[in-house]
């Protein structure tokens, strides 16, 4: 857990010194209207505690997240945001070892060391935020999720000194949407002027869409809990937003 800890500290110093020059690009695509005070971009990072609902076999464990934000100022306490999280990965540890199909590498999977199912997602929430006071606001709406990728990930130690890695895809098993709804409360840790600012962050995410095809076997659906950081860009000399 700690290790985690200091993995993400160390990804939003090292996103802090970047981002500006990310947000500089955006600028120079969509022009000034990509940098005002009523329209901007931010860049989030964060980490992800995934729960898998029904699911008993397995624990849930911590991943990271990164995407984009849109920010729609619609009135003095009122924005609208638009996410676009490419890298929203679900990840369960400790699962059960499927069946390959080949005996021979069923064989050499008898000494497992780590079992992990990772469901890689694009996740495409829409947010009303709501200000609280000048450093609090709170977010809620729907949330939009499309799976891309899902394997399970297997490591094993057939012989001595040797360590085997399988991925088996479990991607045609499974449902390829999923429709939920997220609520998250931030914090302005830094005032955004002069095209610098950081958020604090927590979010709750729920989907209401089973995620396995099969209609017999137990209904499984995704919650994941973030926290995080984004790194707004919008010139603004007086306080903040």
């Amino acid at each position: 857990m700690k290790r985690l800890y200091l993995s993400v500290l160390l990804l939003l110093l090292i996103s802090a010194a970047t981002v500006r020059g990310q947000a500089a690009l955006l600028v120079l695509i969509f022009g000034e209207k990509a940098a005002t005070e009523n329209f901007h971009f931010s860049m989030k990072l964060g980490a992800t505690y995934s729960i898998i609902h029904g699911y008993e076999e397995g624990k849930n464990a911590f991943s990271l997240n990164f995407g984009v934000v849109n920010n729609i100022k619609l009135s003095d306490r009122y924005t609208l945001i638009a996410e676009f999280l490419p890298f929203a990965t679900r990840k369960i540890r400790n699962i059960p070892v499927l069946t390959t199909g080949d005996a021979h590498l069923d064989q050499l999977l008898i000494q497992v060391e780590s079992t992990d199912r990772k469901l890689n997602y694009v996740d495409v929430p829409v947010l009303l935020k709501m200000k609280l006071s000048e450093r609090f606001s709170i977010s809620a709406g729907p949330q939009f999720s499309f799976l891309v990728s899902a394997e399970d990930i297997y490591k094993s130690a057939p012989r001595s000194g040797t360590v085997l890695t399988t991925n088996l895809d479990i991607l045609p098993e499974l449902r390829r949407f999923d429709a939920g709804a997220a609520v998250d409360l931030m914090y302005i840790l830094v005032p955004p002027k002069g095209g610098k600012g950081i958020n604090l962050f927590v979010r709750y995410a729920r989907g209401f869409v089973g995620i396995v095809k099969d209609e017999n076997s137990p209904r499984y659906t995704s919650s994941t809990i973030q926290f995080g950081a984004t790194f707004p860009f919008v010139e603004k000399e007086n306080g903040p937003q």
